[in-house]
């Protein structure tokens, strides 16, 4: 994450551009309510007792700023026609009302209006001179002022709550409600979902965004996991039921026959499988680390055309009509490998199994070799798989089209197979034949050869 693309950042700009927008707008405001100081004219009583003190020239070139005139009135700034001291200002008004002084100067008529904490009254004009006068506020014209102020605070007041409610607007939508997003969605992984409804936030670049992606991580991978537990109870159901089945066969039969002969034969098979339900039930168990690296093959010598004779035994012994369905290529090359002797087998007696399943004819179990690995197909002459079939045969639990066969399995055989090919690292891969009935390879590296 860049640094521009910091929450912290991005918040710290956010005040600042908040609290920017508040002081404006309380500025603005201020302006909109308050009332502009305008210029009244001078009230023609005042004028009249003025005018006595006024209309002397001598008297009226006299007046310099600052010079008490009479009563409370004051000379504040005068201005002659000409000469080098033609203007004179208060100096103490002059600090900071110069230029309104300068301007009302040059008005037309007398007039008055607010100056601090004073009221400017001019000009007054006697023979080309000028002069403004002041005098204090009254008490109603300061009682005016107070209420102006107070309409300025109200109105500041006003930016202020109507810039906090915008703040607390903007932090909501861009902020908190991206946080109550993130807590629903924490809520939703807790009752399993897999994909949660985050929005727009897996697309920001900030943390919030960061987190959200997290998020998306954790459900996928809750979900998962979810599915593999389930996934290894149904795989340890499916591959234990085969054992099993012989096991009450071997019982049953060995029930059934009194000589010494078949009630060894009965036993041996009954032996077996208790042997290969021990090794089915710990690499099941294990097939899982396995395809997360935990756990290392147990590899050995592995004579495949063996390992294939083994299984289609097992499978007479426990109907012999659909043992005998199985038929295994005489003159095929069935070379001696490295690998792990159960997974291998595993691999195959799914597939095998499988194909039983589905029709009635023949399987045949050929193989292939090259230089670096080597290929088993298992094919069948049934009715095939519909193309648009094809790609899910390896998926959990599907199964294509159950109604068609009352023995269809639970779905497992074929994923189990892929899964385990992969931990032996090779592939299987299905179609159609050319000549009718299904398919299946399973490629493997040729290792030790």
């Amino acid at each position: 994450m860049r640094w521009y693309h910091s929450l912290s950042l991005r918040l710290l700009l956010l005040f600042w551009v908040l609290l920017f927008a508040v002081a404006s707008s309380g500025y603005v405001l201020a302006l909109w309510f308050s009332k502009p100081i305008e210029a009244e004219p001078v009230p023609e009583e005042v004028q009249a007792s003025l005018a006595p003190l006024l209309s002397d020239v001598a008297t009226f070139r006299s007046l310099t700023p600052g010079r008490l005139l009479a009563g409370d009135y004051r000379v504040a700034a005068s201005l002659a026609p000409s000469g080098q001291e033609r203007l004179q200002l208060d100096r103490t008004l002059a600090l900071n009302h110069r230029d309104s002084l300068i301007r009302q100067l040059e008005a037309e008529v007398p007039e008055q209006f607010p100056l601090g904490n004073r009221v400017l009254l001019g000009p007054f004009q006697l023979e080309g001179y000028r002069i403004l006068l002041t005098r204090p506020i009254t008490p109603n014209e300061r009682e005016e002022q107070v209420l102006t102020e107070k309409q300025t605070q109200r109105a500041q007041t006003l930016a202020l709550m109507v810039g906090s409610l915008g703040i607390a607007i903007l932090l909501g939508a861009w902020l908190v409600m991206p946080l109550r997003r993130l807590t629903q969605a924490m809520r939703e992984i807790a009752k399993g979902s897999e994909f949660l409804d985050l929005r727009r936030l897996p697309k920001r670049n900030d943390e919030l965004g960061e987190l959200a992606r997290a998020l998306e991580t954790t459900a996928h991978d809750l979900a998962v996991s979810r599915d593999a537990q389930r996934r290894l109870l149904s795989d340890v159901s499916h591959e234990l039921r085969s054992p099993l089945a012989r096991m009450q066969v071997a019982l049953m039969l060995s029930q059934d026959n009194d000589t010494r002969a078949a009630q060894e034969n009965h036993m041996a098979q009954l032996g077996r499988d208790l042997e290969r339900l021990s090794t089915i039930i710990e690499r099941i168990l294990s097939l899982s680390r396995l395809e997360n690296g935990l756990v290392k093959l147990q590899t050995e010598q592995v004579d495949t055309r063996a390992l294939v004779d083994l299984l289609a035994k097992d499978l007479r012994y426990v109907d012999a009509t659909q043992g005998k369905r199985v038929q295994i290529e005489a003159g095929g090359e069935w070379p001696v490998t490295e690998s792990d002797p159960e997974l291998l087998r595993l691999v195959i007696e799914n597939l095998v199994r499988n194909a039983l399943q589905y029709t009635d004819d023949s399987i045949e179990i050929s193989c292939q070799v090259t230089a670096s690995d080597y290929t088993m197909v298992i094919r069948d002459h049934g009715s095939g798989v519909p193309e648009d079939q094809l790609s899910q045969l390896f998926t959990p639990f599907y199964r294509a089209d159950p109604s068609r066969n009352h023995k269809a399995g639970v779905g497992l055989g074929m994923a189990l197979s892929l899964r385990a090919a992969a931990v032996l690292g090779g592939t299987v891969t299905a179609r159609n034949h050319p000549d009718g009935g299904l398919e299946v390879s399973v490629n493997l590296p040729l290792i030790g050869a």
